[in-house]
């Protein structure tokens, strides 16, 4: 479910999902079940079952997905120092490159919601608060060991660090970042510039 729809999956709804994705990213708009149904080459009648219209079908490929960057940030986290809430931060931030690199349909729709707007799905919002919770609470702890200032806006820093990762995640997708630091990969060059970003913040916030 990265770039194309698997024809040959056994599971008429994970090729459904997939194409759902393919279509939406590649026209900009949410295909119906109609046009779904007919690039995987099944009867419409066979999706309709379980999923009413084009953008419930949309946002399920997207639950999917938003599961897996839940599940992989939670897997870079724990194996960091639990003492290092910086290092745990800067992890989270390597994790969500990697999920974009993997999932780059998935990240632009997300990225870019005038095709669906995930804050107004809760089933999406859930996952994406509860990222940025998590980073709330590691900058907080952090403040709390004094490694930010006392007075430091953790909400701000947040989002400064969000919307730096999807920059990184949108010049990594479209290869400008290749070979452009010591003739590294895309995805290193990104993974290097979010650690370069954190410790910059996190040095500039000290007392």
């Amino acid at each position: 479910m990265t770039s194309t729809y698997p024809r040959q999956s056994p599971n008429l709804h994970e090729r459904a999902m997939a194409a759902s994705l393919q279509l939406t990213d590649s026209q900009g708009r949410v295909p119906s079940l109609a046009q779904i149904a007919e690039v995987i080459d099944v009867p419409k009648a066979s999706i309709d079952p379980v999923f009413s219209e084009g953008r419930d079908l949309l946002v399920a490929a997207l639950e999917r997905s938003l599961t897996i960057l839940i599940d992989t940030c939670t897997r870079a986290v724990v194996k960091v120092d639990p003492d290092d809430p910086v290092a745990q931060f800067t992890a989270i931030g390597e994790a969500y490159l990697e999920w974009a690199s993997h999932h780059p349909a998935q990240f632009r729709l997300l990225a870019d919601t005038r095709r669906l707007d995930y804050r107004t799905v809760p089933r999406l919002r859930r996952y994406v608060d509860s990222l940025g919770d998590l980073m709330t609470r590691l900058l907080m702890r952090a403040r709390e060991q004094g490694r930010l200032h006392p007075r430091e806006d953790v909400e701000m820093l947040v989002l400064s660090a969000r919307s730096f990762a999807v920059g990184a995640a949108s010049l990594l997708l479209d290869g400008r970042l290749d070979g452009r630091l010591d003739g590294a990969s895309g995805l290193d060059s990104a993974k290097r510039m979010m650690r370069d970003f954190v410790l910059r913040m996190a040095r500039s916030s000290k007392p």
